[in-house]
Order: structure tokens, then sequence, then C-alpha cells
């Protein structure tokens, strides 16, 4: 039986400075890999933090019901390449990451849907963010690894009482429930000013510079191409 995530009970939630393994702090020039739709029924540019929601994503910190929230944004991303773990790690995790997240109802990477771009950037100033999956935050505050693996709207719960309780963090960052050895961050709209001007590249998935990528990472985890 796989465990549960209980709700989250916010007396128990420490006093970060107790622990500092508890905030991973990036520095400046950190690499990040997301994907967003440019085009489709709900455009977004690449540096954009979603206001709707909650929506069905792991960590959206947006307050029931769902509605539009100009003042709670969420940007997901990948941490990228050797940035992934403490170890190094597949250079592919953070791009398959994206992928497999973006794509996982499916299993199927439709390329050219809704103008689906990879966007790769580097964070213009430190961002500090609780850390789910590498400390034992999570322990310690009455919770389990089900945060970063079960049930969608447990972790939502979880999201809004970090999000409320620890305002001075951007955001948190989670091992990913598809490519556990990949870190994900969830951006809050504290990190809002930590984008750059301009990202690092911008392609479209039905780039031919992307194919040979795309082809392997979704041979490798059984997905399928259109």
């Amino acid at each position: 039986m796989s465990e549960r995530l209980p709700a989250p009970d916010t007396s128990r939630f420490p006093d970060l400075a107790s622990d500092a393994s508890w905030v991973r702090e990036l520095a400046t020039g950190t690499g990040f890999a997301r994907i967003f739709k440019a085009g489709g029924p709900h455009p977004a540019a690449w540096y954009d933090f979603r206001t709707y929601g909650p929506v069905d994503a792991r960590f959206d910190p947006h307050p029931e019901p769902p509605g539009d929230y100009p003042e709670c944004g969420v940007m997901y991303a990948a941490l990228e390449s050797r940035a992934t773990t403490s170890t190094g790690g597949d250079p592919l995790a953070a791009f398959a990451a994206c992928l497999l997240e973006v794509f996982q109802s499916t299993r199927i990477v439709r390329r050219g849907d809704d103008d689906s771009t990879l966007v790769i950037f580097e964070n213009a100033r430190p961002l500090r963010l609780l850390d789910l999956s590498d400390s034992d935050w999570i322990t310690v505050a009455g919770g389990n690894a089900a945060i970063s693996s079960g049930d969608h709207s447990d972790a939502r719960s979880w999201a809004r009482a970090i999000h409320a309780h620890y305002p001075e963090l951007d955001g948190i960052v989670s091992a990913s429930s598809v490519v556990p050895t990949a870190r994900v961050v969830a951006l809050w709209s504290t990190a809002a000013d930590a984008l750059p001007r301009h990202p690092l590249a911008r392609l479209r998935l039905d780039r031919d510079e992307l194919t040979g990528i795309i082809d392997r990472i979704a041979d490798r985890y059984g997905y399928v191409v259109l």
C-alpha cells in the first residue's frame, strides 16, 4: 500500500533558521529548463507565472476555489544538467523531467501542439527554496515522501500551507515524480524578479534540433512521439 500524505499541520512547521539544510539556495546563474505553450487557447510567454489556479498541478499555491489570483503565481521548471543532483546524474534528466511531466497524462509527446516550446534560462539573483526531497523538512513537519509522488490534491494543500507560512521563500524544490533523479522547482511570485531579461535558449519542440533527444527520451521511457 502506498503511503498517503496527511493534511498539513502548520503548528509542526519548524523555524527554517534552526536547520540550514531545509532551504536550498540556488546561486545566481543556476540553469533551469521548462516547457511552456506559446500558442493554443491559453498562450503564455516563457517568463509568465500562472496566476489562475489551482489546476491539477502538484505544487500550485493558489487558494480554493479555482480562479485568478494576481498575487499568487507559479512557474514550474527543472534544475538543469549537473545542478540536478549533488552527485551529477543523467545530463538529459532535466529535459526528460520537463517532457515527461508535461505529457504524462497520455504518454504521447505532441511536439507541434499549442506551439510547445523548451526554454533554458538562468536566475539573475539567488533563490531560496524549501527542499522537500534532499532534506528531512517534510518528516519534521509531519509529512512524508508522498508529497513528491502521491496525490496532487494532497500536495497542493501542503503547497498552500508552505506558501502562507514561509512568505520569504521563492518556492520549493522536489524530486520529479516521473524522473526521481531529477529535481523540479515550483517558483512562486516572489521569484519573478529573479528571471533574466532574456533566456539562454528558446526552441519549439518541433524544431529539427530536438528530434534526436526527444526520440531518445521517449524510447527510454515508453512514450510515443507525434
